[in-house]
């Protein structure tokens, strides 16, 4: 990508399909420009509100109506408005985040392009980019690739960066006869020769969970005094050591990854 001013970004995180790594990858990315001094306006289109149980009520979030879509579509779309309120408010201070849930894609581009928002983050200034995070599996492979397509038309001017989440492995292991292989090798591989792949490693021992059940960010965990790890995670002195030790390492190679595709400076204004 080309040097791009971090507060002119305006950063989608998506994938139809749930449970491959949307909100953490959402937070991790709010964590990265935070410690590069910026503050960034977070949206949330979902309606478990994992993103503002560990940023606060700050979070924008926007929840799904399921009836609204079936009696009144104009209803179901107009709730997405305040994702422009936040492009104007954000324009000349902060980046913007918007983590969009599982099943929300299609509404969210539909609105997305009726609206024209690729125009509307040209005309604050902003530079889109699309994270699209999967998993080795068939159907997450499936819907990453359907993301793509769809954001893509939505938002013509995005920049998209696909994303490996290796929690449950790795593309490369997958069985050549293995139907998340044909998906990887018919749909998703040829979008990330022409486009950015990052990896977000496998964290281990899983050990992000007992933080994340207690609402917490990356950037605190790692910071954490022994004791205070202890009494958030709930477990033994040597274990809540290595649980944030493993969230640390984990953090640090996935901001490397971050630095190679958006050059990321902790400097605020610098990219």
């Amino acid at each position: 990508m080309t040097k791009t001013d971090n507060r002119r970004r305006a950063i989608v995180v998506a994938n139809e399909k749930g449970g491959v790594g949307k909100s953490t990858l959402a937070l991790a990315i709010t964590d990265k420009l935070a410690i590069a001094g910026h503050s960034p306006v977070v949206i949330q289109i979902d309606r478990q509100k994992r993103l503002s149980a560990a940023l606060g009520q700050s979070v924008i979030t926007i929840a799904s109506d399921p009836k609204a879509a079936r009696t009144d579509p104009g209803k179901e779309l107009a709730r997405f408005s305040p994702v422009l309120d936040a492009v104007e408010q954000a324009a000349t201070s902060a980046p913007i985040v918007i983590d969009v849930g599982a099943g929300e894609v299609g509404r969210f581009s539909e609105w997305a392009a009726l609206v024209d928002l690729d125009e509307e983050f040209g005309e604050f200034g902003f530079h889109p980019v699309v994270f699209v995070p999967f998993t080795a599996e068939a159907e997450a492979i499936r819907q990453a690739h359907w993301t793509v397509e769809r954001l893509t038309t939505a938002i013509p001017g995005a920049a998209i960066i696909l994303a490996e989440n290796q929690r449950d492995g790795c593309v490369a292991d997958l069985h050549p006869a293995s139907a998340a292989w044909q998906e990887w090798t018919d749909k998703l591989k040829p979008t990330a020769a022409s486009n950015a792949l990052i990896i977000m490693g496998a964290i281990p021992g899983g050990s992000w969970r007992y933080f994340e059940a207690a609402g917490s960010r990356f950037i605190d965990v790692v910071d954490l005094e022994t004791l205070a790890a202890m009494q958030l995670s709930g477990l033994p002195r040597a274990e809540a050591k290595i649980a944030r030790g493993d969230v640390a390492q984990w953090l640090v190679a996935l901001f490397d990854e971050f630095d190679r595709v958006l050059m990321i400076r902790e400097t605020a204004g610098e990219a």
